[in-house]
């Protein structure tokens, strides 16, 4: 399977950690999409890539090597129009959330997606983290009875963010940049969609890129009647140990289940037993089966293809209940499957 790397800003080597070890991927090229696109590091990191060509045209990558699959990984408003490009020349895809910053070119991503019969998946893997992980385990064995409520939250240092953070055109918003996690730690243990979701958001300490909203707050109704909400910041003290701090807290009708993933802790309290730590889960590798189950003929969409478009779909839902303080009925849309409305893992 021949993997073509387009972007070299963001998460796509977490790809590159996953694959490593698949003796069936080979990397085929590098290609630049923006200035701040850097292959330096990564080239000393991952032997994989260090002999593989680099292109400044991605295009001119995607027609040289026919890639089989393709990560998109850069400039956020640049991603749809490239994850575009790359479904019409065939690829398969493992895009950068989100994979839209507007409505419209989510739709136009999605009619390229199932007109050519390929796959993308966003770069949310969450999920396959050990205490998430856990925590849905235990909530799919019922131990915890029927889910009522969720808490969840991302929070994150501001560290150092490049200049088009601060442009709503470039940047889309910090709900669908950093929210959409929040949204995937509820959807990871309850397999839901998302019917309703009010929100706020504001630049509380930043305005030297005012369109980086640093603090964010969202209410979300799930189809069964349950109530999920998201804590979302970009203000994590400098001086903690870890650059971020996540966690879900998850309310069911015979008990509660805490879930820190930075702090490697998910506790479990029950009408019938105290507080006690869960025994740990062995997570499946996110990107790894889905490159596994690919292959050169067309198909529907998968799940994870449905469940990346409905999560973006709510996360721009969210943001504009925010920009306009309002509650926002989530419309239905082509990636939501008839039956079940809930996506599963």
């Amino acid at each position: 399977m021949k993997l073509g790397i387009l972007g070299g800003w963001g998460h796509f080597v977490c790809v590159l950690d996953e694959t490593k070890s698949m003796n069936d991927v080979s990397i085929c090229g590098l290609a630049s999409c923006t200035p701040d696109d850097s292959f330096e590091k990564v080239r000393k990191l991952y032997p994989s890539i260090a002999t593989a060509p680099h292109y400044d045209d991605y295009k001119q990558l995607l027609t040289e090597q026919k890639p089989d699959v393709v990560t998109v990984s850069t400039r956020i408003d640049c991603l749809t129009d490239i994850a575009i490009e790359a479904a019409n020349a065939g690829c398969h895809i493992i895009c950068e959330k989100p994979l839209a910053i507007d409505h419209q070119d989510l739709v136009s991503l999605w009619d390229a997606v199932t007109s050519n019969g390929v796959q993308c998946l966003a770069m949310l893997a969450g999920r396959s983290h050990p205490i998430l992980a856990t925590a849905s385990n235990a909530v799919k064995q019922g131990l915890i009875g029927d889910v009522k409520l969720l808490n969840a939250q991302k929070s994150y240092k501001y560290g150092n963010r490049p200049d088009w953070f601060g442009q709503r055109s470039t940047y889309g918003g910090t709900i669908p940049w950093i929210g959409i996690h929040a949204l995937d730690f509820i959807n990871s243990v309850t397999d839901s969609s998302f019917t309703t979701v009010a929100a706020m958001h504001a630049n509380a300490a930043h305005p030297q890129r005012p369109d980086c909203e640093d603090i964010c707050g969202l209410v979300c109704g799930l189809p069964d009647g349950g109530i999920a909400t998201a804590s979302i910041d970009i203000l994590r003290a400098d001086a903690a140990i870890t650059h971020g701090d996540d966690w879900l807290r998850i309310v069911g009708s015979k008990g509660i289940i805490e879930a820190g993933m930075c702090r490697e802790s998910c506790t479990i309290t029950t009408d019938d037993t105290p507080q006690r730590e869960l025994d740990p889960v062995e997570p499946e590798q996110y990107y790894a089966p889905f490159l596994r189950n690919l292959d050169k003929s067309a198909h529907p969409p998968n799940q994870a293809t449905r469940r990346s478009f409905q999560l973006t779909h709510a996360a721009l839902c969210a943001r504009d209940a925010a920009d306009t303080r309002s509650v926002i009925n989530i419309p239905d849309a082509p990636w939501n499957e008839p039956t079940p409305q809930s996506i599963s893992v």
